[in-house]
């Protein structure tokens, strides 16, 4: 298994300075995914450093020197991240057994092979919550870029919601060639199946199909994140939002927005997910600071 290096720093397996409070702690389970998918360094021809997952790197630790060190009143939050290899779920009933000792929520983030597996995660480990990523908002390139049929996930999502309600969230990456009318028309249907939704901002990673891919500009995902807080807070539809002919957002309902809050990371309660997207000399895409609604 794997920490990622600001847990890592945490707890003592790394040197490190953290500029701002790791209330969750990030593990990662398996390696090189069955999947091709073109931004991950994870990904089955992907020729990234075996230890990074986004830009971050996730030193190696074994099951039983994790026991040894993890100290569960440093954090609100576990977030186990799984990466689909051919060991996947054994990997990941063998940590989720030890953490079932535990009193903290856990998230896992997981694309399932089917509805019995998120069951048997809420069922029978008693997950606080599941994440299962989306990431490409846009039906045609779904298949292109993440591989599959989009409405498989996307009915895998729904379901999963309908038998465990606020409870299941899914991501989705800014950046990717989707549109801006894509990434809002997901927002609003995941809103109606009480689905939460997290945001992310591609991110070139060197070994990877698309390590030559610009991310967005910075102005850009600002714009998405402030559709989704208003999405989130207020009872608002499509024909709130007006789009060119390109599908660009070209004006945001007129209602009370926090641009703080909006500005923050987005996920589970108690995420921060630090310098997923940037690197620490750069203003952040996501303010490493939990949001007001999660705590």
């Amino acid at each position: 298994m794997r920490l990622s290096y600001a847990t890592a720093v945490e707890l003592g397996l790394k040197k490190g300075k953290i500029d701002f409070p790791n209330y969750t702690a990030y593990l990662m389970i398996g390696e090189k995914c069955l999947f091709n998918c073109a931004y991950c360094a994870q990904a089955r021809k992907a020729e990234s450093n075996a230890d990074l997952l986004s830009r971050i790197k996730w030193p190696e630790i074994s099951l039983e020197t994790f026991k040894s060190i993890f100290i569960p009143t440093k954090f609100k939050r576990i977030c186990v991240q799984v990466v689909s290899s051919l060991d996947y779920w054994n990997e990941l009933n063998e940590l989720l057994s030890l953490l079932k000792e535990t009193e903290i929520p856990i998230s896992v983030s997981i694309r399932p092979r089917n509805i019995e597996e998120v069951r048997t995660l809420f069922k029978k480990y008693n997950v606080d919550r599941v994440g299962m990523a989306i990431d490409v908002a846009n039906k045609e390139l779904f298949s292109k870029i993440r591989g599959g049929r989009y409405e498989v996930y996307e009915n895998m999502l729904i379901n999963a919601s309908n038998d465990f309600p606020n409870r299941i969230t899914t991501h989705i990456i800014v950046g990717l060639g989707e549109t801006d009318e894509n990434i809002i028309e997901f927002l609003l249907k995941m809103k109606k199946f009480k689905i939460l939704v997290s945001l992310f901002s591609f991110t070139p990673i060197k070994g990877t199909r698309f390590e030559n891919l610009l991310p967005p500009s910075l102005s850009r995902y600002r714009k998405i994140q402030i559709a989704r807080e208003i999405i989130l807070q207020h009872d608002v539809e499509k024909t709130d939002f007006l789009f060119d002919s390109n599908g660009n957002l070209q004006k945001l309902p007129e209602v009370k927005v926090d641009m703080e809050e909006a500005k923050k990371t987005s996920g589970c309660p108690w995420c921060t997910r630090p310098f997923y997207n940037e690197k620490p000399t750069e203003e952040p895409y996501n303010i490493p600071i939990p949001r007001h609604i999660n705590l």
